[in-house]
């Protein structure tokens, strides 16, 4: 059997990567948004085909907690896809999909916290917990989408407060305790919470404070680069789906930064870090896509 017919759940992390930069290059250039919405839809329907075809081998996934926790991306894809309906005259069926992301997210992040979270184990803590406890903050950045900007604005100081209560525990199981050799694709998605938020803050709040922003953008950028730092590291090993964790935190750290530097005026100040930070983002989800590519194109071997 090969991979692609029975995709891995983490597969999501990479589509919401590729319909984050489709966003994202739209900025620059329209008729790259097209290409890769049509690669990123295609896999999105894969995803869903592999796991109604294998219900038992999509549980038996959601069993590890580290898998758990970067199933959100499934649900913050589906907002953004779903505001993409919004934006082509689809609206109902856009609020719909909208909201299933929305309540899907709820309820993962509730099974999360009963099933890993009370029993509470080192075991079960990864750095992908910001996107388990954060992710939800994509309904502040789709809020046009539905409509819901208070819902937007509560989840988003809600999970601001999250972020901080989160950083220290997968700091010390990151950096004191230890990753699994495997799992340290993982560490990449510290750089995502923050600057999802910075995006959603500047998209659900009508008058956004400067000062807030600056705060959030030089925090979301200090985030960025404490990562980066370690990005030879982390990719200099041999591909695992975990690799996806490549992908959107990168595309959100630049899209963030090149909002907030629009917002605030500081174009020619940090016009040439935006573009590098777009430059590097679409780097690594090219080649996150081709190896993943490479991947699903393979047989499983046999255990």
């Amino acid at each position: 059997m090969y991979h692609f017919q029975k995709p891995p759940l983490v597969l999501s992390g990479l589509i919401l990567g590729l319909v984050a930069l489709a966003n994202l290059l739209s900025n620059y250039n329209n008729h790259v948004k097209l290409p890769l919405m049509a690669i990123a839809l295609c896999l999105y329907g894969l995803l869903i085909y592999g796991i109604l075809r294998n219900k038992e081998i999509a549980m038996k996934q959601l069993k590890s907690p580290l898998v758990a926790s970067v199933f959100p991306t499934f649900f913050m894809v589906t907002m953004l896809l779903a505001s993409q309906l919004v934006h082509y005259h689809l609206k109902g069926p856009g609020q719909v999909l909208w909201w299933f992301g929305c309540i899907g997210d709820l309820v993962l992040m509730t099974y999360y916290i009963l099933r890993f979270v009370l029993a509470f184990s080192w075991d079960n803590v990864f750095p992908s917990w910001t996107v388990l406890f954060v992710g939800i903050a994509m309904t502040a950045l789709t809020a046009p989408t539905s409509g819901a900007y208070f819902l937007g604005q509560c989840v988003f100081w809600l999970c601001l407060s999250a972020t901080f209560l989160i950083f220290p525990v997968i700091y010390k199981k990151t950096y004191h305790i230890g990753l699994p050799e495997a799992n340290l694709p993982n560490i990449s998605t510290f750089c995502a919470p923050l600057s999802l938020l910075l995006a959603g803050y500047l998209v659900t709040f009508a008058t956004p404070n400067p000062l807030l922003v600056i705060l959030l953008m030089v925090i979301s950028q200090a985030a960025y680069f404490f990562v980066l730092v370690q990005l030879p590291k982390l990719l200099n090993r041999p591909f695992n789906p975990g690799f996806s964790a490549f992908t959107f935190p990168f595309v959100i750290s630049a899209t963030s930064l090149r909002m907030a530097v629009h917002y605030c005026r500081l174009e020619k100040m940090l016009g040439l870090l935006v573009t590098i930070e777009v430059l590097i983002a679409t780097g690594l989800v090219g080649y996150v896509l081709v190896t993943y590519l490479i991947y699903l194109c393979k047989k499983e071997v046999s255990q």
